[in-house]
């Protein structure tokens, strides 16, 4: 993709937090454009010319952070971010990613997986989970276990399943496309439903021509693990040939919760609009988010002039009454000739929310414009509905940034959105954003930006630089995912490496990525959230007795909470010394197990404190 010519700054070191109104860049930088190509779907870029740059930052990563695997694949979407990062209520956790370290043509290539139970993650993997090349993973929980559905780029898609989360071998099997087009299914995505979240759904693209679209989505479910399909490859009304000339790789997302699925789906040549489905895919309604100025867009027809657009990245989530929420990149494009190639405005920055109690966006062409530069017809208010941006990190009211811009197939300098809302109503977003004052001699890098919404102080607080530790001051950290499920810290994954664009895009050498975890307290964004479990009361019949007691390898702790709570575990010997803490942060009320792990811990006597709120009770443990 095609750069433009930026002022230079000299590097500093930037702050974490800042609040302020939307900066701007100057006008002549806003009305500059940038040429680019429509990638056109292909499994993966053909270009493996680049070589590998040997240099890596493989120790980058804060204290609150750590590294859960590598790749050399680094196209991690084409536009929206999937579901690739789970976390269940237990505080278990399991992480997604494109693995592949043979950079030749990625005959490794699959899916990357790593599994944190609650205490620890495991160790970086070396291999993918399938036994086939394949790429663009989704996992979701499974019953007791978890699901993961991958393409193969040959013969359709690979899904695999395991009964029991975070251990046990995988079972894999083929899922073939409608006739005609069977080996071609494309960048699936995949979630779960129902009471024990027993019912699979799954969208992915045809790759090819099917049912009079260039390409388009089907969908399909499963009630009984996988085994049959009903229905089973289809179009859902309201994505076909009659409302979208095409939609696209990575044009879509999902997400599910109780009996609820959605579907999202847009770019910045089509509606942005969901599929809502509130009987676990029996029936289905569409909602649009925003109205595309161009509908049936169709690059040998349109001739569109500037408009301002989702810039191909979205994400959603559904907060626990089952209200829909939407975040979005903002960008500019035009399309002034037939053909794939287009115009696009790299300077032209911001993230977009909206939720099901909010008009949709129209279908003017200024409806999104950033509410900074004064369009007279956009629908965009600060700090309502535009939620994000650059930021002013050296305070000079203006964002001034190096030679050269870098832009994804997410198009914005602020992008890639991701949003997860908690059983409180409290929202937290983060993005990727071009930062100011980090930078090497072209380019400025990306930094994981993070906001939350306060819904005690009824609005959108400060903004958090979650990658401002020195040990990222070179880093492109990009692609940031937060899972639906939430305690009292946000969790994330993100990915990051040392030089900013995409390999496969010809920006530069493949070199390593670190797909790296992060935690921050949710008290941090939203300053209201502190206290909120200080009513909580456990007593000695809430706490289970470890078991087995005595014990020397693993031991069990249950704990029953009424109330939602703050909730953490702390080991002591019995010089009051602390040897082992694990912390579940905010928590909702049900039963939590601790797993306790003495691998670590010499024989003899021990106590096991129970926080939850403003309570405690101790109980006494032996390990033999």
């Amino acid at each position: 993709m095609k750069k433009i010519l930026l002022l230079s700054l000299v590097l500093c070191i930037g702050l974490a937090g800042f609040s302020q109104n939307a900066p701007s860049v100057s006008k002549e930088l806003l009305n500059k454009t940038a040429e680019a190509t429509m990638v056109m779907n292909t499994d993966d870029a053909t270009n493996f010319s680049n070589g590998v740059n040997m240099m890596t930052n493989t120790d980058a990563f804060a204290s609150s952070e750590e590294i859960i695997g590598t790749t050399h694949y680094d196209l991690f979407s084409n536009g929206h971010i999937g579901n690739r990062f789970f976390r269940w209520e237990d505080g278990a956790m399991a992480a997604v990613w494109i693995y592949g370290l043979e950079s030749s043509a990625f005959p490794d290539r699959g899916t990357g997986y790593n599994y944190f139970d609650g205490s620890a993650w495991g160790p970086a993997p070396t291999a993918r989970i399938e036994n086939t090349r394949t790429g663009w993973p989704a996992n979701d929980d499974w019953g007791a276990g978890e699901i993961n559905v991958a393409h193969n780029g040959a013969t359709g898609l690979e899904i695999v399943t395991r009964p029991a989360k975070g251990t046990g071998d995988w079972a894999q099997a083929n899922f073939l496309g409608p006739a005609g087009i069977e080996n071609d299914l494309t960048w699936p995505r995949i979630v779960t439903s129902g009471e024990n979240n027993e019912v699979i759904h799954m969208v992915s693209n045809t790759y090819v021509e099917y049912m009079g679209q260039t390409t388009g989505i089907v969908y399909s479910r499963s009630t009984d693990g996988g085994a049959t399909w009903d229905p089973h490859n289809v179009v859902m009304e309201g994505t076909g040939i009659d409302d979208y000339f095409e939609i696209g790789a990575d044009e879509y997302t999902m997400v599910a919760r109780g009996n609820t699925v959605c579907v999202l789906i847009g770019s910045a040549w089509t509606d942005l609009f969901y599929m809502r489905s509130d009987d676990n895919g029996d029936s289905w309604t569409k909602q649009l988010v925003w109205e595309h100025p161009y509908p049936y867009f169709d690059w040998n027809t349109t001739i569109a002039d500037t408009f301002f657009c989702c810039d191909n990245s979205t994400h959603m989530t559904l907060d626990y009454e089952g209200h829909a929420h939407v975040v979005f990149g903002i960008n500019r494009v035009m399309h002034l000739e037939v053909g794939t190639s287009y115009n696009y405005y790299p300077y032209v920055d911001g993230i977009g929310y909206w939720n099901d109690m909010m008009d949709p966006f129209s279908d003017d062409h200024d409806a999104l414009a950033p509410p900074q530069y004064g369009y007279s017809k956009s629908e965009m208010i600060e700090d309502v509905n535009y939620i994000g941006y650059m930021q002013d990190v050296d305070g000079d009211g203006e964002i001034i940034l190096a030679d050269d811009i870098m832009s994804y197939r997410q198009l914005g300098p602020s992008t890639q959105p991701t949003i997860t809302v908690d059983e409180f109503g409290y929202k937290y977003v983060l993005f990727a954003s071009t930062t100011e004052t980090y930078q090497n001699d072209t380019y400025n890098y990306k930094h994981i930006w993070a906001r939350g919404f306060d819904v005690v102080d009824d609005s959108w607080g400060d903004f958090m630089d979650l990658t401002s530790d020195i040990v990222h001051i070179f880093d492109e950290c990009c692609y940031p995912i937060l899972p639906t499920n939430t305690d009292g810290n946000i969790h994330y994954i993100y990915q990051a490496d040392i030089t900013p664009g995409i390999a496969l895009d010809d920006d530069h050498a493949y070199q390593e990525n670190r797909w790296t975890y992060g935690m921050l307290a949710k008290s941090e964004l939203t300053p209201s959230f502190t206290g909120i479990d200080d009513v909580e009361v456990i007593d000695n019949s809430q706490v289970s007795q470890n078991f087995p007691n005595p014990f020397n390898s693993v031991s069990t702790v249950n704990v029953t909470l009424e109330e939602a709570a703050n909730l953490s575990l702390v080991v002591t010997n019995l010089t009051g010394q602390k040897v082992m803490e694990i912390n579940k942060g905010q928590v909702p009320a049900q039963t939590h197990t601790f797993t306790i792990d003495a691998s670590n811990l010499q024989a003899g006597i021990y106590f096991y404190t129970i926080t939850a709120g403003t309570s405690q009770v101790t109980k006494k443990m032996i390990v033999e």
